[in-house]
């Protein structure tokens, strides 16, 4: 895995908090560095990282891994944060201090964020962006032809490589139905979970978000409902400067992050 860890002036320890990505996104696809940044400025030590199977390698701006990205699975995620665990209570992030760590995601690394912390305790608050409630996205004809072929292509938006998902994704779906249940793996929480969502956010609706409150069973749940914005809260890649409602969603973030950390 590859990533960057940025620190507050000084000789901390800091709390640390994780950053993870979303579905065809990488560490430095659109405000990702922006929010590295504003948890550094606000007393974090703050781990943006890519997937070690999202298809980037250096220098991260187009996709080149395209044999790992079509073995990216959910499984491989939720392996890389607990590698990124196992990092961070080993030493190996300088300044960190491993008896608090937080974890945030956006979209697909919200529900990666929420599972892997209702699996450990030692993950002290969660934050999800645009999180979505299932990881079954796929409709019934998609699938009948990712059995038939063998694989599925994936088509992102603005991009010409031809990506595709292979077999073994669908099957690690189909093999942890329960395991990657990301209301079940809400109900489980016991850390504070903050949910912000854009009102207008049409790849991810805010019915999800909701999905994931009603679920949650922790008093802590907490959904912020951003007016007039949509899935990346105005933001885009390349990073063009932020906006009202992505500063909404920074500081909602920090604020929680404050507090529980």
């Amino acid at each position: 895995m590859r990533g960057d860890l940025r620190r507050p002036r000084g000789e901390g320890p800091f709390p640390l908090v994780l950053v993870c990505h979303g579905f065809t996104a990488h560490k430095d696809w659109g405000p990702f560095p922006f929010i590295g940044r504003a948890l550094a400025r606000a007393g974090f030590a703050s781990a943006v990282f890519n997937f070690s199977h999202n298809g980037m390698a250096p220098p991260f701006r187009r996709f080149t891994e395209l044999e790992k990205f079509s073995r990216n699975t959910i499984g491989r995620e939720l392996a890389d944060v607990r590698a990124l665990l196992d990092a961070a209570r080993g030493g190996k992030f300088p300044g960190a201090d491993a008896s608090r760590i937080g974890i945030m995601g956006h979209s697909r690394g919200g529900g990666v964020a929420l599972v892997a912390a209702s699996a450990d305790a030692g993950i002290r608050a969660v934050v999800g962006w645009g999180t979505i409630a299932t990881f079954h996205r796929f409709t019934a004809h998609q699938r009948q032809a990712w059995e038939r072929d063998g694989f599925l292509p994936v088509t992102v938006r603005g991009v010409r490589t031809r990506l595709r998902y292979g077999i073994e994704v669908l099957r690690d779906l189909e093999a942890n139905a329960g395991a990657y249940d990301i209301r079940r793996a809400a109900a489980m929480l016991r850390a504070p979970l903050l949910l912000v969502h854009g009102e207008a956010d049409v790849s991810v609706k805010p019915e999800e978000a909701r999905t994931l409150l009603e679920a949650a069973q922790s008093a802590k749940a907490t959904l912020e409902v951003i007016p007039g914005t949509g899935h990346a809260f105005g933001a885009e890649h390349p990073f063009a400067g932020s906006t009202p409602a992505l500063d909404r969603a920074i500081r909602a973030t920090i604020d929680w992050f404050r507090m529980y950390l």
